[in-house]
């Protein structure tokens, strides 16, 4: 009855059954599908490298994921992960520039004046929140260079800063934190530099709070290094579950929470009812139901909602704190060639950006030399793929075995998007070997990630929903409800803070 009940094992419930299990906790790890990772998935690519599906890549100065690695034998194992390069490109009304021609506004199919700071997407963006934010750069650059130097005081004396010049912030008269990102944009940018900033940045400009995303730009070093696990992302996920596992811990896989009950007494232990699922998610009709006195839900959104309650088992905050972050759909379309035919258009790595339905894609991704990571669509971009969706899978003979079990992708999806690619490139390059997609916004996913709905007090709804039961032993680890929604970083310092504030966990042992 004393036992800990972990409901999810993507990164944040496998990294709190691990912290549990070696805390001496008797821990239990429930799983509705068969594999570890949740949104981290990696799929091998026959030849070498990875279709990473979901997460891609990690940030050197989060210290705490870093020293995490290094505990689990995988530090040695990060390797670069190339973003926006000068020669990649940048394909918008119909001229094909690199990233490098930003320099000179004279060059870009857009009408904007001359600016102190590059006009490209980031520097426009970089302009909006420094309007916003007065000494936003300052005090971001401040804070990152003490991170670096390991000085600390002057970290969160900058950090401080900030906060306090964010909160006193205005836009138009109005409290940032009652503000859209979009808003803020608007308020800066004249109206070619905001479609610039919507054509070019790769992603769709999202409608969510400002205060919340300025936040995730200020901890976002100015210049950062981004690296990938060569094992692919879900050797992460993959090391704490077999770590937990070592340890005493143990797994039921196929099994997704469907009730949460009082198994005696308001405040008492808790009587779980899982649905007994197959390994194509059908369920089998079969129920289990297991009595724990500690429960952790490490669940986005959507699963939680699904989930019936008997009254009195979650607070009087807890329907709304839920529904205080958004979905965000994003879809990936990787397709895999007989040779990588960029390298002929001066391109080797990196990410290259374009209006087309393409939006943003990758060079040879995930350490696989002939792989593109062909379309990168999100946010209301992603739905333009829907008329793709039924048909027959794209398969040409020997190439089904090019991905290990990644999902297939449309023929006509395919089709289209190697004759975007072409157009865009203006080149002629011979189809693709194979294709596989993903689109984390249809059933059975609903979403890629969260972002805050503007206006939410969103440091108390956080504190909430890592504990939405008073009085009761019942907490939430999600990537949902934290300051970088959608992060590694972010799950696992959830997870971090619940375990430490309320199941009494001291620090890490690793240092970092």
């Amino acid at each position: 009855m004393g036992g800990v009940v972990v409901i999810g094992a993507g990164v944040g419930g496998c990294y709190a059954a691990f912290r549990l299990v070696t805390g001496s906790r008797n821990v239990t790890l429930y799983e509705s599908g068969y594999r570890a990772g949740g949104r981290i998935r990696s799929v091998p690519v026959r030849g070498g490298g990875w279709a990473e599906l979901g997460a891609m890549r990690l940030n050197r100065e989060a210290a705490p994921v870093m020293a995490l690695l290094n505990h689990l034998g995988l530090a040695d194992s990060l390797t670069p992960f190339p973003f926006g390069r000068p020669e990649n490109f940048v394909e918008a009304r119909g001229k094909l520039l690199r990233q490098r021609d930003f320099a000179n506004t004279v060059r870009i199919p857009y009408a904007v004046r001359r600016r102190s700071r590059e006009t490209n997407a980031d520097g426009l963006t970089l302009e909006a929140v420094e309007s916003a934010v007065p000494g936003f750069e300052r005090l971001r650059e401040t804070y990152h260079r003490a991170v670096r130097e390991r000085r600390p005081a002057e970290a969160a004396s900058a950090r401080a800063r900030y906060r306090s010049a964010r909160g006193t912030a205005l836009v138009r008269g109005e409290p940032l934190e009652k503000v859209s990102w979009p808003r803020v944009l608007a308020a800066a940018l004249d109206r070619e530099a905001l479609r610039l900033v919507a054509d070019t940045g790769g992603y769709d400009v999202h409608a969510g709070g400002a205060a919340e995303w300025i936040d995730v730009l200020f901890h976002t070093p100015p210049r950062a290094e981004y690296v990938t696990l060569a094992g692919g992302m879900e050797s992460l996920p993959r090391a704490l579950h077999s770590a937990f596992e070592a340890a005493g811990g143990r797994t039921r896989w196929g099994r997704r929470l469907c009730r949460i009950a009082f198994a005696d007494r308001v405040g008492g232990p808790y009587e779980l009812t899982f649905a007994l699922e197959d390994r194509t998610g059908r369920d089998t009709g079969r129920r289990e139901r297991v009595r724990a006195g500690t429960v952790i839900l490490a669940l986005p959104q959507d699963a939680l909602r699904r989930i019936r309650t008997e009254p009195g088992i979650f607070g009087p905050c807890w329907h709304d704190d839920l529904e205080a972050v958004e979905p965000v759909r994003a879809a990936k379309l990787f397709l895999a060639y007989d040779e990588p035919w960029w390298r002929g258009c001066g391109v080797e790595t990196g990410r290259s950006t374009t209006d087309l339905p393409l939006r943003q894609l990758w060079y040879a991704p995930g350490g696989a030399s002939r792989l593109l990571l062909a379309a990168y669509p999100s946010g209301p971009s992603a739905a333009f793929w829907d008329r793709f969706g039924a048909g027959p899978s794209y398969h040409v003979p020997g190439g089904a075995d090019t991905f290990g079990g990644g999902p297939p992708a449309p023929a006509a999806a395919v089709a289209h998007a190697h004759r975007l690619l072409c157009h865009m490139h203006r080149v002629r390059a011979r189809p693709p070997v194979a294709a596989c997609r993903q689109d984390w916004g249809r059933p059975p996913h609903p979403a890629a990630w969260h972002i805050w709905r503007t206006g939410r007090a969103t440091e108390e709804v956080a504190a909430r929903m890592r504990a939405p039961a008073p009085g009761g032993a019942l907490y939430v680890v999600s990537d949902c409800w934290t300051a970088d929604p959608g992060s590694i970083p972010g799950t696992l310092g959830c997870a971090e803070q619940v375990l430490r504030e309320h199941l009494a966990l001291p620090r890490p042992p690793w240092p970092s």
